[in-house]
């Protein structure tokens, strides 16, 4: 906005869910679906053996574990140990949303659905769940989920994060900062938008290598990835306390520092020339411990911010849901899109609810009466005496037979003169005919 208090920002690609995010989405469904029983079915087809695998299992939702931007949900039998375990990784635009009112439509990308029905005795509403995600994987607890936490990093949301193991892994790396933080085998639940911020905060430049940093330094940049990870998660928003991205998506830091962009890893990396700077004549360094200032996990967390107030904030201070892509959903969110769809255009809401089967039939409909002419078209001007049809021109020069018009239609030039075709050729206009001494002595001849 011009004039306003906002700070100028680029335009910001729509944002992967990050730790923060999946670490909301678990809380919600541990007080929603854990310890109920259900019925898997998979509405796209694309889980199938998955949603047999988990009926087989005993249906009942035992566990729920987050590691980074990943989630795992184990399944069994009543008061026995898990035998199945869900692997979801939401990507881009994933989503999973439990829902206790009224239970919306799947769609095309609906991959799992869950059903559980009303329990008196245990004074349990009925609940349904959709889940759509990049990556929806089944299998058992050693051969899925074990060998997947060998591969992570620690998690800042955890509480059995260890600081020490990123440290040890950036003293062996000659990476830069900004690529170990992306790789989810150095710590586990960084994202784009945070690599940015938290560099920014700790005044690295991301295109450092990571064995320069010292112990200090690290463990800095650990504790304010604990910290922003931390207020994400309690209030639904990438930013945390502040108002706003300090340094990504704007042309000028929060420190008035000129903001440079390029592509690291394959997204978009943002640095402030003013508060980071590289110092590529930095020798390694051996680190040498370090303490956390901040405590890791998110369980001395107490409420958090539901995920539809959440979203209200996010449409009025205008950030929008695509900054950062918001997983989580249930009643309050599908009441809360609604509201909005129909404030900012009438008849949207309903749109935005409907079945894929009723939007086709709107578009059909629409289609339709989009044939059907409201004025009548103004005639063609008739073409000169003597003269094919136009509509022969395109097929003419394309090397058909036909004549070609020499014509005008209301609102157009006539098309160029054209000359007599040669030797049966096909007819071409005068600024195409050839010009050299052989074609001159044919047409001579002719």
């Amino acid at each position: 906005r011009r004039g306003g208090s906002r700070p100028s920002c680029r335009p910001c690609r729509v944002a992967m869910v990050e730790g923060d995010g999946c670490h909301r989405v678990a809380r919600a469904h541990r007080k929603a679906l854990l310890g109920r029983r259900f019925t898997a079915t998979s509405p796209n087809g694309r889980f199938k053996t998955g949603a047999a695998a988990i009926a087989a299992a005993g249906g009942v939702l035992l566990r729920i574990e987050v590691h980074g931007k990943n989630l795992f949900y184990f399944f069994g039998h009543a008061g026995g140990q898990p035998s199945v375990v869900v692997h979801i990784h939401f990507g881009m635009a994933g989503r999973f949303g439990a829902f206790k009112d009224t239970e919306p439509e799947v769609t095309a990308n609906t991959r799992l659905r869950l059903e559980s029905e009303a329990d008196s005795t245990r004074k349990l509403p009925w609940v349904v769940a959709h889940l759509s995600a990049m990556t929806v994987k089944h299998g058992s607890v050693d051969k899925l989920y074990e060998p997947m936490l060998r591969r992570l990093g620690p998690d800042p949301l955890r509480e059995d994060a260890a600081p020490e193991f990123f440290l040890a892994r950036c003293a062996g790396a000659r990476k830069s900062i900004g690529l170990a933080l992306m790789d989810q085998s150095f710590i586990a639940g960084v994202g784009n938008i945070y690599r940015s911020e938290t560099l920014y905060q700790a005044g690295i430049h991301p295109e450092q290598p990571a064995n320069t940093l010292t112990a200090k330094e690290l463990m800095k940049l650990w504790n304010i990835i604990v910290r922003d990870m931390q207020d994400g998660f309690r209030l639904g928003s990438i930013w945390g306390k502040k108002k706003g991205p300090q340094c990504y998506g704007r042309e000028k830091s929060a420190c008035g520092g000129a903001v440079r962009s390029w592509t690291m890893g394959g997204r978009n990396v943002f640095a402030c020339s003013r508060r980071q700077v590289l110092d590529l004549g930095r020798d390694p360094v051996v680190q040498a411990g370090g303490k956390a200032a901040v405590a890791p996990g998110t369980a001395h967390i107490g409420e958090i911010v539901p995920a539809a107030a959440a979203e209200a904030k996010k449409r009025r201070t205008g950030e929008g849901l695509a900054i950062q892509h918001v997983a989580l959903k249930d009643d309050d969110t599908l009441a809360g899109a609604k509201a909005a769809a129909v404030k900012t255009r009438p008849g949207a809401a309903s749109w935005a609810l409907a079945s894929p089967k009723a939007r086709a039939k709107a578009k059909a409909r629409a289609k339709g009466k989009a044939k059907t002419p409201t004025t009548p078209m103004k005639a063609a001007a008739a073409p000169a005496v003597g003269t094919p049809p136009k509509a022969a021109f395109g097929k003419s020069l394309r090397g058909g037979t036909g004549a070609v018009a020499a014509g005008a239609t209301a609102g157009r030039p006539a098309p160029t003169a054209f000359k007599r075709p040669l030797n049966g050729a096909p007819a071409r206009p005068a600024a195409c005919t050839p010009q050299g001494p052989a074609a001159k002595r044919r047409r001579a001849a002719v």
